[in-house]
């Protein structure tokens, strides 16, 4: 498998999907009214989802797509939609991109920083494996925009 974030591509297949469903999974506590969510690679690849249905990690790369092609030159950071049966939230960071669809009337402001911080952990994950580094020192250098 190609490196998710094109920095080391150290990070074997099987723990990177090993710590997208633990991570989907520590969501799904979190956000009670979670319907479905993925996390997807670069690539558009699921690496792993809530969902056993193909056709919904399908229908979260067409949302993908669209929100990158809306973006222009510029690539999307995050993504609200919202209707009369539920909400759908997508965010990207560290070369992964979280979809979730959850009930309606969630707290939008939390769910997107919950699946921030999630794929923040994948990223963690991920540079722990490539550099061998201990989870203190991955924290220390991630992301300083929360």
């Amino acid at each position: 498998m190609a490196d998710v974030n094109r920095k080391t591509g150290d990070l074997s297949e099987n723990a990177l999907k090993a710590a997208a469903v633990r991570v989907l999974e520590n969501l799904a506590e979190l956000e009670p009214e979670l319907i479905n969510a993925g996390i997807f690679d670069l690539n558009r690849d699921p690496v792993a989802t809530s969902s056993s249905s193909g056709a919904w990690a399908k229908e979260a790369v067409v949302i993908l797509d669209a929100l990158e092609a809306a973006s222009g030159d510029e690539r999307f950071d995050s993504a609200h939609i919202a209707s009369e049966d539920g909400e759908v939230f997508v965010v990207s960071e560290s070369g992964l991109s979280l979809v979730a669809v959850t009930g309606r009337f969630v707290l939008a402001s939390l769910t997107s920083y919950d699946m921030r911080m999630a794929l923040r952990d994948v990223a963690r994950a991920e540079f722990e494996s490539a550099s061998g580094k201990p989870a203190s020192e991955a924290k220390k250098e991630g992301s300083g925009d929360a």
